[in-house]
């Protein structure tokens, strides 16, 4: 499913958060989401629609078909009354199955049909992007200039730091051995001294 919000919630507490710097594309994919789900809704609403044709059609023909043999004149008096209402019914059934259908097809599909071509729009050229994520990314990189640009300096200075620290450990690692040889060597400088 593509906007299933318990699946992103999961995968939240592992990724980075948005506010990093160039951690917006969960954010920006979320436009091409909204797009397929339009598209989706409106294959839903389509398959429903037929369905309720269907059931309509047939609630007709089942209609026609019992009045029909009730017309044929083989139930008369006191069964064809009932008779008739089930099929009265059928076909009421039918025009309100049949209006369902029409206020799918007519009202909500082509509502969300124009919503979309209204708020997305595709590119002209070949990698059809949608303009809006595109336009998104251009925004998002914009906003993010200057903190992407002061976070490398902190990453520069950070490496930096770790590197003196280190040379900084070992220099005093060496200095220490150094004063631990050069005693040795004053201690053994005397003792020659004494000999």
């Amino acid at each position: 499913m593509v906007g299933n919000g318990e699946y992103e919630d999961q995968n939240s507490s592992n990724a980075s958060s948005f506010w990093e710097c160039r951690e917006y594309h969960r954010t920006v994919k979320r436009v091409d989401a909204a797009y397929k789900l339009c598209n989706e809704l409106c294959l839903m609403i389509q398959e429903r629609a037929e369905l309720e044709k269907a059931y309509s059609s047939n609630l007709k023909k089942w209609s026609s078909r019992w009045l029909s043999f009730l017309d044929s004149g083989l139930e008369y008096g006191s069964g064809s009354s009932p008779w008739k209402g089930l099929c009265k019914e059928a076909e009421a059934i039918s025009n309100a199955h049949q209006n369902v259908r029409n206020i799918l097809i007519d009202d909500i599909q082509t509502g969300v049909k124009q919503w979309q071509k209204e708020h997305f729009h595709k590119s002209s050229l070949p990698p059809q992007t949608l303009k809006e994520t595109k336009q998104f990314e251009q925004d998002f990189e914009l906003a993010q200039k200057q903190w992407s640009k002061r976070l490398k300096k902190v990453h520069t200075t950070k490496r930096s730091i770790i590197k003196l620290a280190r040379q900084n450990v070992h220099f005093k690692f060496r200095f220490g051995m150094l004063r631990v040889t050069q005693v040795v060597l004053l201690s053994s400088l005397r003792k020659h001294k004494k000999n």
